[in-house]
């Protein structure tokens, strides 16, 4: 029996739909790689590894992405004019990017880097308590069960259980990043740069988030050096994927698919984050971690097809 492959085949391949959910798919998968390149990056005294400043790591993964960025945006001929009060809105824009990140680095040395990533992907749902509580959105009874899901399951992981202790600081830290994540989107959208083209967006946000960390860094006195070829693949690594093709894929896949669509593939992130922690880091899976991501994770994709409607 011969398998027959058709032209249509190869059309429905490359359909609007199923490259937006490729696209989809790839940008989720790539942010939940986040602590597989950061985590060796980081001190570990156990091991003798004196490591970088999560400043000085921030910074790199953020300038190596403007770069990259940048020579994009020359090969395809775009403009890098931008106007005194553009640049004071991707400015705070960027502050509320860096604080995502930054927030998000901090809560990996308190928890295992899954359950991290689980709480920082409540952002869609500090998104809607904040549209309610500050813009007059409606609230809708769906909308409010999401919120005591979303506040059950994080309760659920900070349980301890099973030799795995979840510090209250570290969830603190990772409400934090999600609050700064659903800031950032809020602002994004009713801001003078809303229209802004994608590339070029992007481009000053990592770009000045990189200043920023690199300022901060040099004022603590806590900046360091590259100093072997490992952190400086991880660092690449961290700028490409978890970063430009994370944003460049979101792009399409927001095009091809829609926003809400593309916000429920986002539920990869940590279900990637949760299989990589115990694959290459050894984290231990509980009950309690199972159980919270399966409130946490439900609860998200209920806000986002309500907010979509």
């Amino acid at each position: 029996m011969k398998l027959r492959i058709t032209p249509n085949a190869f059309s429905s391949l490359s359909s609007p739909g199923t490259v937006g959910l490729i696209m989809g798919f790839a940008a989720a998968i790539c942010y939940g790689f986040i602590p597989t390149f950061t985590l060796p990056l980081r001190p570990d005294a156990a091991a003798g590894h004196t490591g970088l400043s999560d400043l000085s790591i921030l910074f790199y993964r953020f300038m190596s992405a403007s770069v990259i960025i940048a020579l994009l945006m020359i090969v395809k001929g775009k403009s890098f004019r931008i106007t005194r009060g553009e640049l004071v809105t991707l400015t705070y824009l960027a502050f509320l990017s860096d604080g995502a990140a930054l927030f998000l680095l901090a809560g990996y040395e308190f928890m295992p880097s899954g359950v991290a990533t689980t709480i920082h992907f409540m952002y869609p749902v500090a998104t809607a308590i904040l549209m309610m509580a500050f813009y007059h959105e409606s609230r809708r009874l769906s909308t409010i069960l999401a919120v005591c899901m979303a506040v059950l399951g994080v309760g659920a992981l900070s349980w301890p259980t099973g030799g795995v202790e979840v510090n209250p600081r570290g969830v603190g830290l990772e409400l934090i990043s999600a609050i700064c994540f659903a800031l950032y989107l809020i602002r994004l959208n009713r801001s003078r740069v809303a229209q802004m083209d994608d590339m070029k967006l992007t481009f000053y946000v990592v770009f000045i988030g990189a200043l920023i960390f690199g300022c901060e860094a040099f004022r603590q006195e806590d900046f360091q050096l590259i100093s072997t070829t490992s952190e400086a693949v991880n660092l690449f690594v961290l700028g490409l994927v978890c970063t430009v093709v994370t944003n460049l894929c979101l792009v399409v896949a927001v095009k091809k698919i829609g926003s809400t669509m593309a916000a429920v593939l986002g539920a990869l992130e940590p279900l990637t984050a949760v299989i990589l922690g115990a694959w290459l880091w050894h984290e231990v899976i509980t009950w309690n971690i199972v159980l919270g991501m399966c409130m946490i994770i439900p609860a998200v994709i209920l806000v986002i097809f309500t907010r979509g409607r």
